[in-house]
């Protein structure tokens, strides 16, 4: 179910941002996801984390949070939907890319091979790649690599500052300041024509349900069977994306983009060590 909603995720972002442009479509989302989920948070009694950790929380919501999101959006109007879900499904490689440069962690050669092989998929979808919607669909893919490298820290930040905080709590405070800060911009380029009432049901879709509605599946998953299972939840999300975009949007699977999706994932896989010498032992 999570998969389906995050893989989907990727289909609306790509399919709304016509009508609204990124910084619109991307405030939109955030502050209907805090929208959503604030009732539940003053339900369990968490409104006071909200003012907890106010710095991080900040950090948390601008830099890891609004920007990347911003940039994710931007990518889309040039990026096929299920090109966009592989190239951030490359996340985890940048976690083990960081572990090994910043943190001194030993990755092992599997892990290291993860790593290599996981690049070369993205060389391998973005050569002559025929999903580029624009001519900037290579400054398009830079931007969703640095969107998941930026997400590789935004998980160290969390972990280090705020792991006290109630998970509920985490996403209602970043969105809502995501939103604040986007407001500006988004106001600024709002679009001249009024959107259509397709383009707001994907955007009310990706603010209810893939990010309220997902992120609360996520942390029960988190719960229930932890971090390296629910993280199967990154393999499965370009699998939809692409079957997704290819159904509603038209968008042409071909056998170049499953090749490179194979791959990348195949190297996350190692570099995660859910493959290998890690996961044997």
């Amino acid at each position: 179910m999570l998969s389906l909603l995050w893989g989907a995720a990727y289909l609306f972002m790509r399919a709304a941002v016509p009508a609204f442009g990124p910084a619109p479509m991307i405030a939109l989302r955030m502050v209907i996801a805090a929208a959503v989920l604030l009732p539940l948070l003053a339900m369990r009694g968490g409104l006071p984390q909200l003012t907890a950790r106010p710095r991080a929380l900040l950090v948390q919501g601008l830099l890891y949070t609004a920007l990347p999101f911003l940039m994710l959006g931007w990518s889309a109007q040039h990026l096929a939907a299920g090109l966009l879900a592989v190239l951030n499904a490359t996340a985890p490689l940048f976690a083990a890319l960081l572990a090994q440069l910043v943190f001194n962690e030993r990755l092992g050669r599997w892990r290291v091979a993860g790593l290599v092989i996981g690049f070369a998929g993205v060389l391998v979808l973005t050569a002559g790649s025929v999903s580029f919607r624009s001519a900037d669909g290579l400054l398009a893919v830079a931007t969703v690599m640095g969107v998941s490298a930026i997400w590789a820290f935004g998980a160290n930040h969390t972990r280090r500052h705020l792991a006290a905080l109630d998970s509920l709590a985490l996403t209602v405070g970043t969105m809502g300041l995501a939103s604040l800060a986007l407001a500006p911009l988004a106001a600024a380029t709002w679009p001249v024509t009024p959107p259509p009432l397709r383009a707001w049901a994907e955007v009310v879709f990706l603010g209810v349900v893939s990010s309220g509605l997902g992120f609360l599946l996520y942390f029960r998953l988190l719960r229930r069977v932890g971090p390296v299972r629910a993280m199967s939840v990154t393999f499965l999300n370009p699998v939809v994306a692409l079957l997704a975009g290819a159904a509603y949007l038209g968008e042409a699977i071909t056998w170049q983009t499953v090749a490179g999706a194979a791959i990348v994932l195949a190297g996350t896989a190692l570099a995660l060590g859910l493959l290998g010498e890690r996961a044997r032992g």
